[in-house]
């Protein structure tokens, strides 16, 4: 398995396809609905996000949150894209480290609704 160029993060499987060698799925365990991982809110942040590139909203206690993907950074930014409130190195980064109410994302994930790629 090599990895991509992007962010380290990102690797490749054995048959072609980038993945996140971070959060890694798990297709035995977990299935194919949700790209590998336990929910939606997962498999839309460590892969669709993440790996594949796409900017994120979400619903967390009745507030809507955006996550923008840059080939560079990663942010937590306004909903139409244009003001950043808060860059990280990379997404995995974003994912570990945002604080949301108090609490990282990484540790409310499974409690995010509504979690769509854009």
């Amino acid at each position: 398995m090599e990895k991509y160029d992007e962010f380290p993060y990102i690797g490749i499987d054995g048959r072609g396809y980038r993945y996140n060698t971070a959060y890694p799925p798990d297709n035995i365990r977990e299935g194919w609905g949700y790209n590998g991982y336990r929910n939606n809110a997962r498999g839309v942040l460590f892969y669709d996000f993440a790996v594949m590139g796409y900017d994120v909203e979400f619903l967390f206690a009745g507030k809507r949150y955006y996550l923008l993907y840059e080939k560079d950074h990663a942010a937590l930014c306004d909903s139409r894209f244009s003001t950043e409130f808060e860059r990280f190195d990379n997404p995995v980064s974003l994912i570990e480290n945002l604080r949301i109410g108090g609490s990282r994302l990484i540790d409310i994930i499974d409690d995010l609704e509504e979690v769509e790629p854009m």
